[in-house]
């Protein structure tokens, strides 16, 4: 007869099938009294009321935005949910000089809509065009420091940058008034040294460079689909802004009354979110 000699280091393959059997067998046992143990404690809530979209209705909205609208919140579907218009006074806007433009020879085909004409050879906003598309622009802002968004303020207008710094202060958010380094936002994890929250949208006080160059954070911002907000004035390119407000963007009594309004809509806004958060709990 063969004699088997096992050494305890080294245990035969036998040994080795029955040990790894019991560790599986006595697993599972585990697995399935903290299955039983689990089953009792009730699972989390779910808001029943939500409507989630099907496939076929994403596809849809692909071509029709408007076919989601009834799976979308009561506040976001109302125009002026904030009562922001009340805000925005075609008087005041007319003496804060948000009408005048630039000269007619640097007109912007692409913002030959928003003009009432000409004046000496200076373009004219029509302020009943500024005024809706400053009322959209407010609502949206609105909503996003409602939800907790982060606003960066961004101009490079020497005479209104003190004036856009101390607005975002007030408010508790950013602003950017410098020299943008190129990759600020889409190189941000290098230029950093680590990944950071990017803000979630952008205001822009003035969307051309000292050099009547388009902003450079304009583009960044579309390429990280990031929405803006912009001021265009008559020698401006609105392209890649996604809420553009056609009117004066140099001199600071326009910055000032725009700066008023973005300050009042946010301040809003954040006024509707400390309301939410303080009805559940």
């Amino acid at each position: 007869m063969r004699r088997v000699f096992t050494s305890p280091a080294f245990p035969s393959h036998r040994s080795l099938f029955l040990s790894r059997q019991k560790a599986t067998t006595s697993a599972s046992n585990t697995l399935q009294q903290h299955q039983q143990s689990t089953s009792s404690i009730p699972a989390p809530s779910i808001h029943r009321d939500i409507k989630v979209p099907s496939i076929s209705a994403l596809e849809k909205a692909s071509t029709q935005s408007t076919s989601l609208k009834p799976y979308v919140s009561e506040e976001l579907q109302a125009d002026d949910y904030f009562n922001l218009e009340s805000l925005v006074n075609v008087k005041e806007m007319f003496d804060a000089r948000l009408h005048l433009g630039h000269k007619i020879g640097t007109l912007n085909d692409n913002m030959k809509w928003a003009l009432y004409g000409e004046r000496l050879g200076i373009c004219i906003f029509d302020l009943d065009v500024t005024k809706k598309f400053i009322v959209r622009a407010l609502n949206f802002v609105a909503h996003v420091a409602a939800r907790g968004g982060i606003i960066l303020f961004v101009t490079t207008n020497r005479e209104s940058m003190l004036n856009v710094e101390k607005t975002a202060k007030e408010l508790g958010e950013y602003s950017h008034c410098r020299r943008w380094q190129e990759g600020t936002l889409t190189n941000s994890a290098q230029l950093v040294g680590a990944t950071i929250r990017l803000p979630d949208t952008i205001i822009f006080l003035s969307t051309l460079t000292s050099l009547n160059e388009p902003h450079p954070a304009i583009i960044e911002a579309a390429k990280l689909t990031i929405p803006t907000v912009g001021v265009v004035d008559s020698n401006t390119d609105p392209a890649y802004l996604t809420y553009l407000i056609p009117a004066n963007d140099d001199t600071p009594q326009s910055a000032e009354y725009l700066l008023r309004l973005f300050k009042e809509a946010i301040t809003r806004g954040k006024a509707y979110r400390k309301k939410q958060q303080q009805l559940e709990f």
